[in-house]
C-alpha cells in the first residue's frame, strides 16, 4: 500500500501492524496522537482514550472530565 501524500508529513500512530508503513515515525509508539486536525490511535485497546481526545477537542477539556468520570477512567491527559 503507498501511503506517500496522505499524511503530508504529519505525526501519527497506527496499529503496531501497519505503523511500520508511516514515513513519520516520530509518535508510532504514543497510543493517541493529535496532529491538527488528525486524531489517529493504535487499536481497540486505545478507543477510549481515542474517544476523549475528540470529545476534548470538540468540547474542550471541562467536558472532557465530565464524560471521562463516570466511566471511571483513571486521570486521563489528551
Amino acid at each position: 500500500m503507498d501511503l506517500q501524500g496522505l499524511l503530508d508529513g504529519k505525526s501519527a500512530t497506527a496499529h503496531p501492524a501497519f505503523s511500520d508503513k508511516l514515513s513519520n515515525q516520530a509518535a508510532v509508539g504514543q497510543r493517541v496522537v493529535v496532529d491538527g486536525a488528525l486524531t489517529t490511535s493504535r487499536g481497540p485497546g486505545t478507543a477510549f482514550e481515542f474517544a476523549l481526545s475528540l470529545v476534548k477537542q470538540l468540547f474542550g477539556e471541562e467536558k472532557m472530565r465530565e464524560v471521562a468520570g463516570p466511566m471511571v477512567m483513571y486521570d486521563y491527559q489528551v
